[in-house]
């Protein structure tokens, strides 16, 4: 599967709206993954989406590897290189 990033208009609850971006994966077979509003960080979703090529993450693991990365802060810095 190969992951890319794309970007969605959203609203929070307010009504104030943002770009969020997501990842979406492609696999060989045409199956699709599709992770919408991930983040409002375009550099942060392209670097997961590197990750997540790099590794060759199996679609059953993308949400579990995403959730890792936004809920752990040293984590996420690393990828971001910070």
């Amino acid at each position: 599967m190969t992951y890319r990033i794309f970007a969605s208009r959203c609203r929070t609850a307010d009504g104030i709206r943002y770009v969020g971006w997501g990842i979406e994966g492609v696999g060989d077979g045409g199956e699709r993954l599709r992770l919408e509003d991930v983040t409002e960080d375009r550099r942060f979703a392209e670097l997961l989406a590197a990750v997540l090529n790099r590794e060759k993450a199996e679609p059953v693991h993308v949400a579990d590897v995403i959730s890792d990365f936004l809920s752990d802060s040293e984590l996420k810095r690393s990828l971001l290189g910070g």
